[in-house]
């Protein structure tokens, strides 16, 4: 194994920790080999079908689609997962924080979005903090990607990846 494929598995590693750890998604029923053939799975899912996208840049709609595709996929393990798949929260958690990982890294270019959850609600200001782990639909994710911009637009930051980067820091 090279280092880089080390850290590569490292950085799948927490990002399914990040996304899941929290969501509540798995049946009580899923055994522990179920839930790793399920990461595999979705990581050969994301690493095969949607990384390539990224190495030349996507726009946002087409961002979107691969976070509901990553929700669709999780269908092929209904019978492990509540409510028969991930929703969309939680796929985009999961996809831009693998995304984030990746851009760090310089992997790939700067990603056009970055992860939601309660801690850059909480830095952007939002008087509304929305439960990123129900996210059902693309609805309440682009407002929070809305208020962003305009944060963004009042900024030194290129990017919405470098802004989330700066307000998101370790306690």
């Amino acid at each position: 194994m090279t280092k880089l494929a080390f850290i590569l598995d490292e950085v799948w590693l927490l990002s399914t920790l990040g996304a899941f750890q929290r969501a509540k998604i798995y049946l009580p029923n899923a055994t522990e080999n179920d839930k790793k053939l399920f990461r595999a799975s979705l990581y050969k899912y994301i690493y095969e079908n949607l990384i390539e996208f990224y190495e030349d840049g996507v726009s946002e709609r087409e961002h979107l689609l691969n976070i509901i595709s990553i929700s669709n996929y999780s269908t092929n393990f209904k019978n492990i997962l509540n409510n028969g798949k991930i929703n969309f929260g939680v796929s985009q958690k999961l996809l831009n924080l693998y995304l984030k990982y990746l851009w760090c890294l310089e992997q790939i270019p700067t990603p056009p979005h970055f992860p939601i959850d309660r801690i850059i609600q909480i830095k952007l200001g939002l008087k509304k903090i929305e439960s990123w782990t129900a996210f059902d639909n693309a609805a309440p994710y682009i407002l929070i990607i809305n208020k962003a911009k305009e944060i963004l637009q009042n900024s030194d930051y290129e990017s919405l990846a470098q802004l989330e980067l700066e307000l998101f820091k370790r306690n």
